[in-house]
């Protein structure tokens, strides 16, 4: 394993490693999206259109003769009627009115704060190498991407931690995980018979006799 072909590695991972923590960005903003718009519609189809009747044309009755006495009582009367169909187009309108219920429509808050929980834990580490570039912040970045099956990482921190000590078997025992993991048998292969040709080491040696015998 050449340190052109380590440089070539790290870059192309750097880029994966930017696509993952938009990922994981978008999958938040995703999930928040859909239950903002399930609350929404749920809501929404609720609230049933209020549907006046058309009221019925008043029948003219032509009179030949009217009493201004009818004439009062006739008037006071439609005002009345008038009033009370107001007064229950209002009770009906308010009836009707949309109720909100703040516990209809929950966000999958498991899956959300797991996501949120190792997007911290993610700038954390990042936050110790920067401070600090040392063999166990390079490690530990290289260990996390590894629980979290991000093998392209992996590669690229193990091979970091491996600049700061070149005699730890740690990290090329990540390297050689994340690319059987990754396809690249060969490669898993070489890098851990190169690393047994000056070190020795029981857990790689047993590692490079299992991937023999997947062949």
């Amino acid at each position: 394993m050449t340190s052109a072909r380590f440089e070539e590695l790290e870059k192309r991972c750097a880029k994966l490693k930017k696509a993952r923590i938009i990922r994981i960005v978008f999958i938040i903003a995703s999930l928040f999206l859909v239950g903002f718009g399930s609350y929404y519609w749920m809501h929404h189809n609720a609230q049933a259109p209020l549907v006046i009747a058309p009221i019925p044309p008043v029948q003219t009755v032509q009179v030949q003769t009217l009493v201004s006495e009818q004439n009062q009582s006739t008037a006071v009367t439609t005002e009345q009627e008038e009033s009370n169909a107001s007064e229950t187009i209002e009770e009906e309108t308010l009836f009707l009115a949309p109720h909100i219920y703040k516990n209809d429509a929950k966000l999958p808050l498991d899956e959300t704060q797991a996501a949120a929980r190792s997007l911290n834990q993610e700038q954390q580490l990042l936050k110790h190498y920067n401070a600090v570039q040392n063999f166990n912040n390079a490690y530990a970045l290289a260990h996390f991407y590894f629980e979290q099956k991000s093998y392209s990482e992996v590669v690229t921190w193990a091979k970091e931690a491996s600049k700061h000590n070149s005699r730890s078997e740690k990290p090329w025992i990540l390297y050689a995980k994340a690319k059987f993991y990754l396809g690249d048998r060969a490669e898993a292969i070489r890098s851990l018979e190169l690393f047994l040709s000056y070190i020795n080491s029981k857990e790689a040696q047993e590692l490079l006799n299992f991937y023999k015998g997947q062949e």
